[in-house]
């Protein structure tokens, strides 16, 4: 009796504060494909946590060593054929799912924080945490004359939400390079160096604290990965269509030792840049449970340019996809694209004017320059420019897209897709509405907001026929009822630049249908110091529609100046960056669905 009372404790407890287990942050960030790791994950009421499930069959949580209110541990078995990469991990309990938090799969020996301060050998993968104010972790390793290391250290966009600097040492301390962000939109540091004497030398990191002190609280786990893999750096073209044979360039370094590359479809846990309203192509589909991969030809190779074809198929998923690489030091996971229906067109040649839609792939080459393209426009049509650049990994270019009419005249003009602070919540990519009232030849003129150029400014430009609009989300991730209950939905509206006007919306699913209405006067707009936004939102409260089990919603928004529907989505937020409400990365979920227990 007393055995049996003592296993029922954790399910009392986890009953009487009736809340489903939330999750804040697991160490170490990832391991090894092929390996068993051991993982503590921290959160609330993670006491009667009943398994713990991942994106994919090849991992798989094989035993709970502990199991606390606020901590739960256990060995996660990765599959050696595990993709590489992050993927998304939930905890399931009698009162629901979690959150999701992201696991990474790596391909090199593991090194946890405290094993070893000197790593016996390179290449390797460390896996670590800044804890407080305080915590600063240095490395050490020997090294050859004449050997080039890459330093890639992943925790924004791979589950943390601690921002990092990193600086390699002499043996006697000295500081001979540093990085604090990699590029002007990725704010994990990356250091590449090539070692003129053999010896002892260090790597340090910290946490970047910024003019007012902050630390990142709990979720501050990093992986740091030491190798000498390719370092891709930028993509041109970052695009293709369906049924066509591409020819891209990559530039970076030590790319000549690249022997075959391939692409793959983006799984969920590998969007990181996904930001409200989302412009880039974004599939709320589950992750096919194995990927397709189309090879690519390898048709010239140097040390910084790597120039490759790829036969896409007519049947090949739209939306995008990540390029990796292979070389006698591994796998590399270099950059998404885009693959899509539309027409594709180069800035290469002067381009004649054509009807939307369609796609310029294009390069600001040199600096200053402004690539201009006409636009017949009709009246009363309505005109859509966007642009990719940004958010598939571009590492410098800030598009601005000015319209102009025959005359020269500026009738529009748009520099972000959303003002906000950088990856967080900012998307530097432009979108542009132009409704014309005559119908002739207007200009279009795209060019960086700090006039820059060269062959790491790639950009996709997108000419369509569409009025602005809005998007719908939902929070939280884990919706979740106990059966006889109800609990509450929030419905989120996001309006595009230059969309106004009331939206109604129907929650469908859960019993009767429910409705609601966003009013004009309702924005979505950055916050006094853009480091947040405003975002309108409604309130649902759902009863339970019947026994336990999961239930799909579907949610819809329809506007009076848009007959066709918007249907709502939802998505994996992991965050926040510190103490206080601040914004999320944010991945998509394929389904709203509400679970019903007991």
């Amino acid at each position: 009796m007393t055995r049996r009372f003592l296993l029922l404790l954790p399910l009392l407890a986890l009953a009487a504060s009736g809340q489903p287990p939330s999750l804040s942050r697991l160490h170490p960030l990832g391991a090894r494909a092929g390996s068993l790791v051991e993982i503590e994950i921290l959160g609330e009421s993670l006491q009667a946590a009943s398994s713990v499930e991942f994106d994919s069959p090849l991992l798989t949580w094989q035993q709970t060593t502990l199991r606390e209110p606020g901590r739960l541990k256990g060995l996660v078995s990765l599959a050696p054929h595990t993709p590489l990469g992050p993927h998304l991990l939930r905890v399931r309990s009698p009162l629901g799912p979690s959150n999701s938090l992201l696991f990474n799969a790596g391909q090199f020996p593991a090194v946890l924080e405290g094993d070893h301060r000197a790593l016996p050998s390179l290449p390797a993968e460390l896996y670590g945490r800044l804890d407080g104010p305080t915590d600063i972790d240095t490395y050490w390793f020997s090294v050859h004359a004449g050997q080039r290391w890459l330093f890639d250290l992943r925790a924004m966009d791979h589950g943390s939400a601690v921002e990092a600097r990193m600086a390699l040492l002499h043996a006697n301390g000295q500081k001979i390079a540093y990085n604090d962000d990699r590029d002007h939109y990725d704010e994990n540091p990356r250091l590449e160096y090539t070692f003129p004497q053999s010896g002892v030398y260090g790597l340090r990191l910290d946490q970047y604290r910024g003019p007012r002190g902050f630390t990142f609280g709990k979720n501050n786990a990093y992986l740091l990965r030491i190798s000498n893999l390719p370092n891709p750096l930028s993509l041109s073209p970052l695009g293709a269509r369906r049924g066509a044979l591409a020819r891209f360039s990559l530039h970076g370094s030590a790319l000549a030792a690249v022997s075959q590359a391939y692409l793959t479809p983006l799984r969920l846990a590998e969007y990181s840049r996904m930001t409200y309203p989302y412009t880039m192509p974004i599939r709320f589909e589950p992750d096919p449970p194995s990927p397709t991969r189309l090879p690519a030809q390898i048709l010239a190779a140097s040390p910084s340019r790597l120039d490759f074809a790829v036969a896409i198929p007519a049947h090949a998923s739209p939306g995008l996809w990540k390029l990796w690489l292979v070389s006698p030091a591994g796998h590399t996971d270099a950059l998404p694209l885009e693959i899509s229906d539309l027409p594709e067109r180069t800035d290469a040649q002067p381009l004649p004017p054509a009807p939307p839609p369609y796609v310029v792939n294009g390069l600001l080459a040199t600096p200053g320059q402004r690539q201009r393209f006409l636009i017949p426009a009709r009246a009363g049509q309505p005109l859509r420019f966007s642009t990719l650049a940004a958010q598939l990994g571009a590492p410098f270019l800030d598009t601005v897209l000015t319209l102009r009419d025959p005359q020269g005249r500026k009738l529009a003009e748009n520099d972000d897709v959303v003002a906000g602070w950088g990856g967080l919540l900012g998307n530097p990519d432009s979108t542009l509405f132009y409704t014309p009232t005559t119908s002739g030849t207007l200009t279009l003129e795209l060019r960086d907001r700090l006039l820059r150029g060269g062959p790491l400014y790639p950009y996709r430009l997108k000419v369509e026929s569409a009025a602005p609009s809005f998007q719908l989300f939902t929070t939280p991730e884990n919706l979740t009822v106990r059966r006889g209950q109800t609990t509450t939905l929030k419905l989120h509206l996001v309006r595009e630049a230059g969309f106004s006007g009331e939206v109604s919306v129907r929650v469908e699913g859960a019993g009767p249908p429910l409705s609601g209405r966003f009013r004009p006067d309702q924005l979505f707009e950055p916050n006094a110091d853009g480091a947040d936004m405003l975002i309108p939102e409604i309130e649902f409260t759902l009863p339970a529609p019947g026994p336990p089990g999961l239930y799909p919603l579907t949610i819809t928004g329809q506007a009076p100046a848009h007959p066709a529907p918007v249907t709502a989505h939802t998505a994996v937020m992991i965050g926040p960056i510190y103490q206080g409400d601040w914004n999320f990365y944010r991945r998509p979920l394929p389904a709203i669905t509400l679970t019903v227990v007991d």
